[in-house]
């Protein structure tokens, strides 16, 4: 606004000064012309402000390998164009915290709507809150400018890829440090989920699984030997979690290749999803882990994170947990399973 002002006296100060010292016709035509085209520039921007509307438009739910982005649809009620519009937003990660602001320059024509896509700048996963706080409008040379306030919002929740662990019977006391074994596979529509290996010399062809080996050029086997439907019981812990959404994903990534894994082998899955209510979710289908992971991701870091008081009393009423952690474990009584960006411990 001040900056506005500071332009207008100036430019005014100006077209006056050449009027009054230059006593010809063409003077006379610059102030007229000055002024026409100052009170033009002027009104392109204040008749404008609070004639623009704008709508975030996102998917209720993805997937992390799809497409991940957003359209603003924004409309101009005014009978004058927007030659600048700057739509100031922040995209903000529900559980970390973690916010960006972006800008976003269009030009939008005299009554119409137009819509406009973005691709997200980061690959979140999670509970995920676009928001427009303030559009600001500017004439065709940006010497004015006007700001509108606004509170407009849209979330999407962004699921992990659904992955499949090699699964081996987790020892008591075994701390396992970024599960390996991973095979990143998206589902498959119809078909019943199973441990899968490269094939090699030896293996039984009739296992092998044909229809994901015709697309990615490579032998898989099927495998059911090392799970055997016995009832588990997980939770998770976020303490000491700070703005860190890489460590963050491959932790619910983990979280969620190890409860597939543990439903495709028939187990009945017990998830403590909340150590300040002891809320339970009981789990042994794969719709049952899509809703269990969305239940996570929804969650904030209070939900999920363990005081030493609540550790205790995790032990003594389930003293055969399965905790994934981002933090060190503190107790060796459990088989644990830590995720974390330190290079440190045993991998099984």
């Amino acid at each position: 606004m001040i900056w506005t002002l500071l332009i207008s006296v100036v430019w005014l100060l100006f077209t006056l000064a050449f009027f009054i010292f230059t006593t010809t016709h063409f003077a006379l035509l610059f102030a007229a012309g000055s002024f026409l085209l100052w009170l033009w520039l002027v009104l392109s921007v204040y008749l404008v402000k609070g004639k623009i509307q704008c709508e975030i438009i996102t998917a209720n739910e993805i997937y992390k390998n799809e497409q991940m982005g957003y359209q603003l649809r924004v409309q101009n009620t005014s009978r004058l164009s927007v030659t600048q519009l700057q739509i100031h937003l922040v995209i903000e990660h529900i559980f970390t915290d973690r916010q960006e602001s972006h800008q976003h320059k269009l030009s939008i024509p005299a009554k119409s709507t137009e819509e406009f896509s973005f691709v997200l700048p980061q690959k979140y996963m999670g509970q995920v809150t676009i928001r427009i706080n303030q559009l600001t409008i500017k004439d065709s040379f940006t010497f004015f400018r006007s700001m509108q306030k606004m509170d407009t919002q849209s979330a999407m929740l962004i699921m992990p890829n659904p992955y499949f662990l090699k699964l081996q019977r987790i020892e008591q006391n075994q701390h396992v440090l970024q599960t390996p074994g991973m095979i990143p596979m998206k589902k498959i529509a119809g078909e019943e989920l199973a441990e899968l290996s490269v094939y090699k010399p030896g293996d039984s062809v009739k296992q092998i699984h044909w229809k994901l080996s015709s697309k990615v050029d490579e032998l898989f086997v099927k495998q059911h030997e090392t799970l055997t439907g016995d009832a588990v019981m997980m939770t998770l812990d976020f303490t000491s979690f700070t703005n860190r959404v890489t460590l963050y994903n491959e932790f619910i990534e983990t979280f969620s290749a190890l409860l597939y894994s543990y439903v495709a082998g028939d187990h009945e899955v017990q998830l403590l999803v909340d150590h300040s209510t002891g809320e339970q979710l009981t789990i042994d289908n794969e719709r049952g882990a899509a809703n269990a992971i969305k239940e996570v991701l929804t969650r904030s870091a209070a939900h999920v994170s363990m005081s030493d008081e609540q550790w205790k009393k995790l032990r003594r009423t389930y003293p055969s947990c399965i905790v994934l952690t981002t933090n060190s474990a503190r107790s060796t009584e459990y088989q644990t399973i830590v995720i974390s960006d330190q290079k440190e411990g045993s991998v099984a």
